[in-house]
Formats: structure tokens, C-alpha cells, sequence
């Protein structure tokens, strides 16, 4: 599992275009889907989206998006402390959207590591 901060604010290597991932799993194949947009559902629930969603289903994805998640909480708890509410709300946000642009790029990662093969479109 990486955790190195080009993981996390890769930008430059975000999802690019759809993508379809297989792998066989006890002889049945498993199909995921990376979508290459703005994940709503991912600014909205953060961390808990990957921890219920059938799509996401895929070992240790919640860990892998539990730790921004974490950090965004404990980015939030600091402004918090020494700023004012406006700042907080508005850090808070970015995080969000940020987030909200991350997570197909590491759902992309994770699907790699755990041995997911992409079918070419």
C-alpha cells in the first residue's frame, strides 16, 4: 500500500479517461468500473463512501481512503483552533473537493494492487 504524498496530491496523474478493470477471483470474474469525473458521491460522504458502496468493494480501499480523511479531520481540528469559523468552513471545503477529485485516482491504485487487470476500451 503507498503512502507517499505523490499519492495523495498526484494531480498530474489523476484518471484520465473511463476505465474497466478485471481480475478472477475463484473463478469468477470481477469487474470494476474508474470513472475519469469529479466523484459527487466522494465530496459528500468522504471516507464513508468507500466504506459502503458495492462499486468500491475491493480490500483495503477504506484504509487507503480513511487515511486523507483522517488527515483532512485533523487539518480541520487545527484551523479550527487558531482561525476563524469562515476559514475553517472554507478549508474544510477544499479538502472536500479535493477529495471529490482524488478518490477514482486512488480507487485506480488500489484496483492495481490488489492484482486488477484494465481491459483495453
Amino acid at each position: 500500500m503507498n503512502f507517499a504524498p505523490s499519492e495523495w496530491f498526484g494531480f498530474n496523474r489523476r484518471v484520465k479517461h473511463d476505465m474497466t478493470f478485471t481480475k478472477t477471483i475463484n473463478g469468477e470474474t470481477s469487474t470494476k468500473k474508474v470513472y475519469s469525473r469529479f466523484n459527487v458521491w466522494a465530496l459528500l460522504f468522504t471516507w464513508f463512501y468507500a466504506l459502503f458502496s458495492v462499486r468500491c468493494r475491493t480490500p483495503f480501499i477504506a484504509l487507503k481512503t480513511a487515511v486523507p480523511f483522517l488527515g483532512m479531520v485533523l487539518l480541520n481540528m487545527v484551523v479550527q483552533l487558531f482561525f476563524t469559523e469562515q476559514i475553517a468552513l472554507s478549508i474544510n471545503l477544499l479538502g472536500d473537493i479535493w477529495y471529490g477529485f482524488m478518490f477514482e485516482t486512488w480507487f485506480r491504485n488500489q484496483l492495481i494492487a490488489n492484482g486488477y487487470q484494465e481491459v483495453a476500451q
